[in-house]
């Protein structure tokens, strides 16, 4: 007797978030080795992408291998905007995507990312004039701006809708949260319905059991992964299918050292480790390995070193005493009734 073919996911698409300081070329390789399609590159500034700083190169490095590919913009002033925009204009990407959301203070404090996304009139300015250079087609990411009241965030999307963008993620947390506490579902699930154009919703998805809690809140078809996809690519695989099996110890290494490895020709042998060390500990945290094995990540500064720990890890594994079922109880979605 054949075995009953899983349940339909009530999502169609699951993108990879634009992640500052992660989703670079190696990072993205990793989720789309377990089946992501649709990925972003780590936000680029307007004004250094304007006067050509150098490092947004490695940001927005394209593999040919990629199918589909966003990036992600960030500014304030309109004028650089458009200088940036037609940068990007050079170059294959299937969306450019306006940031209305990154909580980071010394974004904020200078009026992008959040804090422009509380600024409605100046942020339908900068879009607008996006929209009106970009040869590429454009979407936004905003964060909800009232946890209980979604009219705000309705009255942003709207606007943005209006000025020509293509879709609009929502991530479901004010800018005071940060990434903590739960996602506001019915805010996102507000703006699906009174916007014409798709919504993204994101937010608190760290398993299969989050992204269908997720759809199922918000009603949207359209999902984002962003920090649970950090040291674990695997979400995809089981967003693709809920029987999928865990990684094991050969798979996680394996994983790893591809990755750095992917790392060093991108930024320089030091550069690459020194970035590398917090993508080495989010593939090892949570997963049973040893804490002195940990540690030693931390001081990572040559490939010779990365390759010595990367033996001993291999070798050594997990505790054997590790339950990868532990459940924290963390409450990751808030549903008004």
């Amino acid at each position: 007797m054949t075995e009953p073919a899983p349940a339909a996911a009530p999502w169609e698409r699951v993108y990879l978030a634009p992640l500052a300081g992660y989703t670079d070329l190696p990072f993205r390789r990793a989720c789309r080795a377990q089946g992501c399609r649709y990925a972003f590159t780590a936000l680029v500034d307007a004004g250094a992408l304007a006067y050509r700083n150098p490092h947004n190169e490695a940001i927005l490095r394209r593999g040919e291998e990629e199918v589909w590919l966003g990036t992600q913009l960030l500014g304030a002033d309109p004028e650089l905007i458009v200088r940036a925009a037609r940068l990007l204009n050079e170059r294959q990407f299937e969306v450019v995507d306006f940031n209305l959301g990154c909580p980071v203070r010394k974004v904020t404090q200078r009026g992008a990312g959040a804090a422009l996304g509380l600024d409605r009139e100046r942020a339908l300015r900068c879009v607008a004039a996006l929209v009106a250079t970009s040869v590429h087609p454009v979407t936004a990411k905003i964060r909800v701006l009232d946890e209980r009241n979604p009219a705000p965030t309705v009255a942003l999307a709207r606007g943005l809708a209006e000025c020509g963008v293509r879709a609009i993620a929502v991530h479901g947390r004010v800018v005071e949260r940060i990434y903590a506490g739960p996602v506001a579902c019915p805010v996102i699930a507000a703006v699906r319905e009174a916007v014409p154009v798709p919504v993204i919703a994101n937010g608190g998805i760290f398993a299969r059991g989050d992204a269908e809690e997720l759809a199922r809140l918000t009603g949207c078809r359209w999902l984002m992964v962003a920090r649970g996809a950090i040291g674990n690519p695997w979400i995809f695989r089981e967003l693709a299918d809920p029987a999928a099996p865990r990684p094991g110890n050969e798979e996680i290494c394996a994983a790893v050292r591809e990755h750095v490895e992917g790392m060093i020709p991108l930024y320089g042998e030091r550069n690459a480790l020194r970035n590398a060390r917090k993508i080495i500990l989010a593939y090892l945290v949570g997963r049973g390995y040893p804490r002195e094995l940990r540690a030693r990540v931390t001081s990572l500064a040559t490939r010779a070193e990365f390759l010595d720990l990367w033996q001993q890890i291999r070798e050594q594994g997990p505790s054997p005493h590790f339950n990868p079922d532990q459940d924290h109880g963390t409450q990751r979605f808030l549903a008004l009734e």
